[in-house]
């Protein structure tokens, strides 16, 4: 029972991401109940639980293999991270990144992902478009790295993609 809102938000994430029916997919979880008028209120109330505890219940679980989705699927996924932001905001984001790093310390793409969040908050807080820019403009440039990491290559690379199409994510 302690990973199945994780559970959950990976599954509603997986299909609005490539096929926007994560609204459909909630709903179909109370599918027996389509004319309780409390049904959309309830959907909606488990889609923010899990928006907000999914990476609790994860690290509270310390199953590596979850632990590992967790990782590569939400915390170094910048479109895990703008909805998010725009779902429960930027703070968060952060503790997420610090629970994980408690159970991970050595993990330092989530680490630097976590410190340009930290530094990046004032801003994000008062607008979550700033979000991206706040990434691609510098808080994740590595130029101290020596070896830069995929995983943060590639979460900059789709910030300067959301900028550039002005906070869409592509989809215009």
């Amino acid at each position: 029972k302690t990973n199945d809102c994780f559970n959950f938000l990976t599954c509603c994430l997986r299909l609005k991401r490539s096929s926007n029916e994560g609204y459909r997919a909630v709903m179909k979880c109370f599918n027996g109940r389509k004319n309780d008028k409390n049904v959309e209120s309830e959907a909606v109330d488990l889609a923010n639980y899990a928006w907000k505890h999914s990476i609790v219940h994860v690290c509270e679980g310390g199953e590596n293999g979850q632990l590992d989705t967790a990782r590569n699927d939400q915390l170094l996924d910048f479109d895990w991270q703008i909805m998010k932001i725009k779902t429960v905001g930027v703070m968060e984001v952060i503790r997420d990144g610090q629970r994980y790093l408690r159970l991970r310390p050595n993990d330092r793409p989530v680490h630097l992902i976590t410190h340009a969040q930290k530094l990046s908050a004032p801003a994000v807080e008062k607008d979550p478009h700033e979000y991206s820019s706040q990434l691609s403009g510098g808080r994740l440039t590595m130029m101290y790295e020596t070896n830069p990491y995929p995983e943060i290559v590639k979460v900059r690379e789709t910030a300067e993609h959301y900028c550039l199409s002005r906070g869409s994510g592509g989809k215009e």
